[in-house]
């Protein structure tokens, strides 16, 4: 009896919860474009419509954001991750999200 009283109020909690949730998103845009100039900008095309990256094999943020498949928690895992074609930096947490959320707002919205 008790174990299925547990299972209405379960099963009532998920119906009824993900509906009054809201997403929310940690970090700034604005403040990750700041980071960006001054942190990736020497090696990446960091704005839209702006100068091409200092190498044709570099990829601007813009193809970042919008590569098949692209997520907030793929580039946070990417970006904890060394790579042979990157400098070993490490971006504290807040500067991390701020910068994932502005790459993201580059996404073209399909």
């Amino acid at each position: 009896m008790i174990v299925r009283i547990v299972c209405k109020v379960a099963v009532t909690a998920l119906v009824v919860l993900p509906g009054t949730a809201e997403a929310v998103e940690l970090g700034d845009p604005q403040l990750g474009l700041a980071y960006a100039r001054e942190n990736c900008a020497e090696c990446h095309r960091v704005e839209l419509g702006g100068a091409v990256s200092p190498s044709p094999i570099i990829p601007s943020f813009e193809s970042i954001a919008n590569k098949l498949g692209m997520t907030a928690r793929a580039l946070n895992v990417w970006m904890q991750t060394p790579h042979p074609t990157m400098p070993n930096l490490i971006i504290p947490t807040e500067e991390r999200d701020n910068l994932i959320l502005y790459i993201m707002s580059l996404r073209v919205k399909r």
